[in-house]
């Protein structure tokens, strides 16, 4: 959502970051207290880590089963690492120790048991409390001190919400005393809950489709606060005080699916899909109530591995069938492919985080790798190593807090040490 490039911040990213910590009660400066870090973008604030890794990768801290069946990864604040998992039939929310022991793990509904059965959501941190939603469509509160339910509400039951094969896949946003999330359907498109109540504070008209497979960001832009999501066929925004649908602009694919985290910056917005439908830049208009499509590329053409901004550039990897896996370049400014090649040696495409100057992939291939890109030289690997425990596809997104890079595998979370030293 906001964009960094060397120790250089925009205005527009520095406000936006502080507004996010202050809404979010208590988060620390190597937190990652909800999907995609502090500002929603896989930029982390870590520094002082290793620029390369043993041979055979990282010192591993700790392995541990038992979080059953899922692609969930960890949000982590206050001294707590927060996970789901669908263990036999219902949907598990775990609270962690820094060292790896349970701290406590509650329940919220059944779990997703439809196509690729398992859990999607990251835990959202706020304080007090942490916020989830299944598979099917419960959001739940819970105390994070003990995981005792504050309050309940199933958006599908309670909006005759619609997803897509897959079931919900939003990690939930917190704006200010709000809850938001995108059950989709014929009743409504997104609502907003009291975040100490579960009461509805809005709701925005329909736009009769399903619910895309993405978080949603909150954005300033001009005097305007806009809540910005997808559905399965487009990305939308609405007003956040009022929930008013704004703007809704298609990007369509064959199989209905949106999860890219959407990205904001100087007053555009950004998405990608895969499936060969490509990338998309928006311009809001000046009081954000419309939006004018800039450009498209079809290069990168990212499905749910999330996209690096920095530099003025856009960095992923792409779907396209004929050259899946090659990680891209684009230009902010042109939308021109600068690359979009395979990294040395690997040809899967992955999930990334951009941390202390470097990226870490988490590919399909089940290698965990670091490495260097930029607009003047294409991808480069450092260092790499294999993850071997658990049985599920390789689709978490790496997660690098307070020096330790998390990585979840189907029934295992693993803890590596990146700080070294």
């Amino acid at each position: 959502m906001n964009f960094r490039h060397g120790d250089t911040w925009s205005a527009a990213t520095t406000i936006l970051r502080v507004s996010l910590v202050l809404c979010a009660g208590m988060v620390y400066g190597g937190d990652w207290p909800w999907f995609n870090g502090p500002g929603r973008d896989n930029i982390s604030r870590e520094t002082g880590l290793l620029k390369q890794w043993p041979e055979g990768g990282p010192k591993l801290l700790w392995a541990k089963a038992g979080f059953g069946g899922g692609y969930s990864t960890v949000a982590i604040a206050d001294g707590t690492i927060y996970t789901t998992g669908k263990v036999g039939g219902d949907m598990l929310v775990f609270a962690l120790n820094p060292d790896g022991t349970t701290k406590w793990q509650v329940a919220n509904g059944l779990g997703w048991s439809g196509p690729l059965p398992g859990v999607r959501c990251t835990p959202t941190f706020d304080g007090e409390h942490v916020y989830v939603m299944s598979g099917n469509g419960r959001v739940v509160c819970l105390q994070t001190a003990d995981g005792a339910e504050v309050w309940a509400v199933d958006v599908k039951d309670k909006y005759n919400g619609q997803f897509g094969d897959w079931g919900y896949a939003e990690s939930l946003l917190i704006d200010g005393d709000k809850v938001i999330c995108t059950p989709g359907g014929d009743t409504v498109a997104m609502v907003a809950l009291d975040k100490r109540t579960g009461a509805e504070v809005w709701k925005s008209e329909p736009l009769n489709v399903a619910a895309g497979y993405v978080s949603p960001i909150a954005v300033t832009h001009g005097d305007r606060r806009l809540v910005i999501g997808s559905t399965g066929k487009g990305i939308f925004g609405v007003d956040e005080a009022d929930g008013k649908l704004l703007w809704n602009h298609g990007q369509v694919n064959v199989h209905g699916i949106n999860a890219q985290t959407p990205l904001y910056h100087d007053g555009h917005v950004f998405t990608s899909s895969g499936w060969d439908t490509g990338s998309v830049l928006l311009k809001l208009s000046e009081d954000g109530a419309a939006v004018t499509e800039i450009w498209r590329n079809k290069d990168l053409d990212n499905d749910f591995g999330g996209v690096i901004f920095r530099d003025g550039h856009f960095y992923g990897f792409n779907w396209l069938n004929n050259s899946r896996g090659q990680f891209v370049c684009v230009e902010f400014g042109s939308g021109n492919t600068v690359y979009a090649e395979f990294p040395p040696g690997r040809t899967n495409k992955g999930a990334i985080t951009w941390v202390d100057g470097m990226f870490y992939c988490y590919d399909e291939g089940g290698v965990v790798w670091l490495g260097t890109a930029g607009p003047a030289g294409s991808v480069q690997i450092v260092s790499q190593f294999r993850i071997v425990n658990g049985g599920d596809s390789h689709w978490a997104h790496p997660v690098v807090s307070n020096g330790v890079l998390y990585i979840r595998h189907g029934d295992y979370l693993h803890a590596f040490d990146v700080k070294g030293g």
